[in-house]
């Protein structure tokens, strides 16, 4: 009888696995950006770092999208935060580029760990 095949085990990625590959660095800085972010979580394979910078900036753009829209029910204090909020954004997608740039990993707070948890699944 054949033995059975065993399934094989997928990788876990650790914070600490992830290292800068200089020949993913242009696709790293453009991962900041949100959509092209996730694009890049599924389409990039081999590049840790650039699946990293896809994820985090994916889960990033996720968030923000629900904070405006239950923000945005609530007359004037969704008109006053949500702008402030999305400015932070971009201010987020600024640094993370150019610690990309550096080949840096920037950690967006509270969110970074869910970006390894979403490289993991995907």
């Amino acid at each position: 009888m054949a033995e059975p095949k065993e399934k094989e085990a997928k990788l876990q990625v650790k914070f600490e696995d992830i290292k800068f590959n200089e020949e993913g660095k242009t696709k790293a800085i453009l991962a900041c950006i949100p959509l092209i972010g996730l694009i890049l979580l599924f389409v990039e394979k081999d590049d840790q770092f650039v699946r990293y910078y896809g994820a985090q900036y994916t889960v990033l753009g996720l968030a923000m999208f629900v904070v405006s829209f239950v923000l945005g029910i609530i007359p004037f204090l969704g008109w006053c935060v949500v702008p402030i909020l999305w400015l932070a954004m971009l201010v987020a997608i600024v640094m993370g580029m150019v610690k990309a740039n550096s080949g840096e990993k920037f950690q967006i707070p509270m969110l970074y760990e869910y970006a390894i948890k979403l490289m993991n699944a995907v």
